[in-house]
């Protein structure tokens, strides 16, 4: 999924400017599409001009290095 949201370019190929890690809050993951459960870590990635996307982590660590694979 995380590879076709690429292809689409409806996630970036970018670097976050700031990253925070936190607990999920109950959001759906940009990559999965699934809740980020409480139990599990939430990755909040800044990407400049106002767009922050919330990951988590493994989607987070599959989205980077795919995009800088390609």
């Amino acid at each position: 999924m995380i590879r076709d949201k690429l292809a689409e370019g409806t996630l970036p190929r970018q670097d976050c400017r700031m990253t925070w890690y936190e607990p999920g809050k109950g959001g759906l993951c940009e990559g999965c599409e699934e809740t980020i459960h409480a139990n599990e870590v939430e990755v909040e990635c800044d990407l400049g001009r106002g767009r922050t996307i919330r990951l988590h982590q493994r989607c987070h660590e599959f989205w980077m290095r795919e995009w800088r694979s390609v």
